[in-house]
């Protein structure tokens, strides 16, 4: 499940003032890593890219050796990819357990257990079953 840029450009309106160009990155299965960058420095345009949220202007990204544009940003969002917004957008009276629960059921997933399937991957991320039942506020 590797994710890969390869000569990856962005800009707005002017190619000559490119956010980035060039770009080759291997993100692999199993580690984290960190976009660093001053304000305004393509960080969060970068990550719209490598999620199918927008496309690049140069270059290709490719998921499982398959590019975005072969796979289709559409099926490639609902299935491969997921993205945690800096806003939220959690629904506050909600635990978080309902909140993925409710994301599910707008996404039309087809798990057969949606409880077991939301916690196990909220544990993933280390949320315990205890605070997946308290609202997001708390």
């Amino acid at each position: 499940m590797t994710l890969r840029t390869e000569q990856l450009g962005y800009w707005y309106q002017s190619e000559a003032e490119a956010l980035f160009r060039d770009v080759d990155l291997t993100f692999e299965p199993g580690k984290m890593y960190a976009i660093l960058g001053s304000s305004g420095s393509g960080k969060t345009t970068f990550l719209s890219l490598i999620t199918g949220l927008d496309t690049p202007k140069e270059g290709k990204i490719f998921y499982n050796e398959e590019t975005l544009a072969k796979i289709g940003l559409r099926e490639y969002r609902r299935k491969d990819v997921s993205i945690v917004f800096q806003a939220y957008n959690l629904l506050p009276y909600m635990s978080a357990l309902d909140n993925v629960i409710t994301a599910m059921a707008i996404a039309k997933s087809q798990q057969a257990d949606k409880k077991a399937y939301a916690l196990a991957n909220l544990a993933k991320v280390g949320i315990t079953e205890e605070l997946a039942l308290k609202k997001v506020t708390q």
